[in-house]
Order: C-alpha cells, then structure tokens, then sequence
C-alpha cells in the first residue's frame, strides 16, 4: 500500500489521527507533486483509532474495519458520504488511498463559500474534475479528464493540489487533471468522500497546507499542452459531446459575456412572472419537498397531538432499538464508526426473531396513524408532482399562461441560438442528440 512510510514517520510522533497546527512540515515526496509543495501539515488518519467517528461523519453506510475506512454494502445503490468534521482550509494538498471494491463511482467532495466547489470523480476507468453550481454566481462545468484504470481490489493514490483558483487531481504525476476556476479560490469548510453503486475503502489520508513551487508556471503551460493533446478520456456520443460542451460553454459566458447575462436575466425574469402568476404549476421538485417539510415543522410547533403521536412513533422505534441492544449487548461499545453499520448486521440476523417483528409491526403501526391523521405532512411527494401536471393542463385554456409559455420558449430559443453562435459545434450535434434522446423514451 503507498504511504507506508510517511504513515510510520506520523505513528511514531503520535501525530495521526488528529488535527496538527505544530510546525512539522514533513510532507510527501516533491517529485510526486505537480503544483504545490507541503508545509505544514493540517489533518491526517490512518483510520487506526477507536476516536475517527470525532473526525468523520457516520451512519450504516460506513464502517471503519482493520484500519480502513469502507463504505459498507448498506443501500448500495445510494450515493452515501462520509464526511470530515471541523475543518477549514484553502490551499493545500490532499493525498489518500483507495480501492473500488464494487462501487462504480467514487467522489472527493470539497465546498465552501456558500456551497459545494471543486470535486474530483473517480470511476473504474477514468477521473474528472468538476466545478458546482452556485447559486447565480457559477455555473457547474467540467475542468477536464483522464483516462486510466483503476483495478478492482487493488490500492491506487490520489493527490489533489489546490492554490488560488487552479486545482489538479492526479493518480502518478503523469496521469492528471488540470484547471482553473474562480469558484475554487474559496477558503473551505467542507470535505467528504461520496460512494455510490457498491463497496470501497479508503486509508492514509492526509492533507498539508500548499505554497505553490516556483517552476510552477513553466510546468502549468508543459501540462495543459499534455493535456489537450490528449483528448477525451473516453469516446462520448453526440448527447455526450453536447452536453459536455453546453454545460461549460454557458458556466463561461456566464462569467464573461455581458450579452449572454442579459439574454439569460431576461428569461429568468420571464420564468419569475410566470412562478408569481401562476405557482400551482410552476413549483419545483425542491419547493414542493421544502412544502412539505415546512408543513411538518408548523404542526410540530403548533399542535400537541401531532407532538404527541410523533414522540410515540419515536418511542417504538426506539424500543426496536433497545431490543436488539438486549440481544446484542456488543453493541453498547462498540464506538460509532463501527455501531451503525454492526447494528444492521444485527437487524439481519433478528430477521425472524418474533419478539422483534412484533415491535416492528407496532411501530410500522403507529406511523400509519401518524400519518393518517395529519396527512397534510406527510404527502407524497410524487403526488404533488401529478397535481402540478394536471394544473399546467387545465391553465392550457388560460390566455395569460399560453402568452407567457410563448415568451419562455421564445426566450429559450434566443439563449440557445447565442450558444450556437458562440459554439458551432453544438448546432451539428444537435439533431444526433435529439435522435439519442428519441430513442430512449
């Protein structure tokens, strides 16, 4: 496994496994770097101590089992993260093991500023790094991507180095991203490892603080023209080409082009005029969920029954809890980074027991009533979804509302024709595109 030696160096000071502000500098190895070089060191884990759940997030999806930290074969399919508790950094470099024991896409997360920035995405066969959307100051784009094969079941090395506003994700020095993004230039608060689609495992995480080295511009303009040069990772098909090249074409005129900013404001406005009018149509996914949401929120605050049956869910859930604590007492020391994940062993294993299905089956009771009884808090979301559809197909008489879909479309069309004018490419692979799309439904 790599590392192993600068693993050693840290256990014999005593050092991994917590956050360090000393002034040891000993960092990796200065030819295996591209941008920056170590100074200080500001976290590290072995994942080695019974004190990582103080460090990392967790539930069922993550387990730390012979001094790795694993992502468990909890919900699978679910895109789970584990995150870094407490930390604050800028510019630094980040280095950790990991292996792909199933999963088919692996995520180091990082966010700050008001939200998630730069995120390097790991699959089987190739990586990328991407910027997120902010709000209305960003747009998400693709900085570029790699080509390489990362074998199941063995351990590979990623290095992410950030300064300024550039950031490059590389597995050797020779296998790399390399970009530059405002949105990166953010001090950050946030950092997560995300999993999806199977089982992984993480080790020797470490991140120094960075200085930039000074061959560094040479190096940046030698690398960029190795970059281009390169291509694609992969072979993408028209749908894919298209909307790799809309999706940055847009983030950068959206920071540039004054015209493209007035063309889009004017069909933001328009979509507004049409939310204020007309709200029982035009109610996002996300606006419906935080209805819902807020609906729950009041009648927890304001009415004593809907309190009251939720606190006695709460108790049947916790007395679930309880017994299999009763039959599995192992439990009660086992520390967090291996609790959530054991306790679903556990579930499995009670499967038939009766005295738990029967406490299960109370439980499952006692939210039906809950819901039953305060069904305004509890709707579907899926429902609401129809209801929206159904109230666009009934507003389709409405003069005002077909005037103002006439004007989005409108608009939309203008923003899409300054796309294509500022990207030919995009108007080719438009009719291969559709195709695609076509033959999907």
């Amino acid at each position: 496994m790599t590392d192993q030696l600068f693993k050693k160096i840290f256990l014999m000071f005593g050092l991994l496994s917590i956050f360090c502000s000393s002034g040891l500098t000993q960092g990796p190895d200065a030819d295996g770097l591209l941008m920056g070089k170590p100074t200080d060191i500001v976290f590290s884990d072995d994942f080695e101590s019974d004190s990582v759940c103080d460090r990392w997030g967790f539930r069922a999806y993550y387990s730390v089992e012979d001094g790795t930290l694993k992502r468990t074969s909890y919900k699978p399919d679910e895109a789970a993260r584990s995150f870094l508790k407490d930390i604050v950094y800028r510019d630094v470099i980040i280095r950790f093991d990991f292996r792909f024991e199933g999963a088919t896409e692996i995520r180091l997360m990082t966010g700050g500023g008001g939200g998630y920035n730069a995120v390097t995405q790991i699959f089987p066969e190739h990586f990328q790094v991407n910027t997120a959307k902010r709000k209305n100051e960003f747009n998400p784009s693709q900085l570029g991507d790699c080509a390489f094969k990362f074998k199941r079941g063995v351990w590979h090395t990623m290095t992410i180095e950030f300064n300024g506003d550039e950031v490059v994700s590389h597995v050797d020095g020779e296998n790399f991203v390399l970009g530059r993004h405002p949105i990166v230039n953010t001090e950050r608060t946030y950092l997560a490892f995300q999993v999806e689609g199977g089982a992984a495992s993480f080790d020797n995480f470490f991140m120094w603080k960075s200085e930039p080295r000074s061959s560094w511009d040479s190096v940046r303009t030698k690398r960029l023209l190795e970059q281009t040069r390169r291509g694609s990772a992969f072979k993408r098909n028209a749908k894919e080409e298209y909307d790799l090249i809309y999706m940055n074409l847009k983030d950068r005129l959206s920071r540039t082009d004054s015209v493209y900013r007035q063309i889009v404001a004017r069909h933001a406005e328009i979509e507004g005029k049409m939310k204020i009018d007309f709200p029982s149509a035009n109610q996002s996914h996300k606006e419906l969920a935080k209805r819902i949401a807020s609906t729950k929120k009041e009648m927890r605050k304001e009415n004593p029954r809907f309190k009251e049956m939720e606190q006695s869910f709460n108790r049947s859930r916790r007395a679930i809890k309880d017994y299999v604590h009763s039959m599995f007492p192992e439990l009660d020391e086992l520390p967090k980074q291996k609790y959530y994940w054991k306790y679903e062993e556990c579930l499995v294993e009670l499967a038939d027991d009766a005295k738990l299905l029967s406490l299960i089956k109370y439980a499952d009771q006692a939210e039906k009533r809950l819901h039953a009884s305060f069904p305004e808090a509890f709707q579907d979301i899926e429902i609401l979804v129809d209801e929206r559809k159904l109230s666009q197909t009934r507003l389709k008489s409405n003069e005002d509302y077909r005037a103002l879909r006439n004007q989005i479309a409108e608009s939309n069309r203008a923003v899409e024709a300054y796309l294509f004018k500022q990207e030919p490419r995009l108007a080719e692979l438009s009719e291969s595109r559709m195709a695609i799309i076509k033959s999907k439904k």
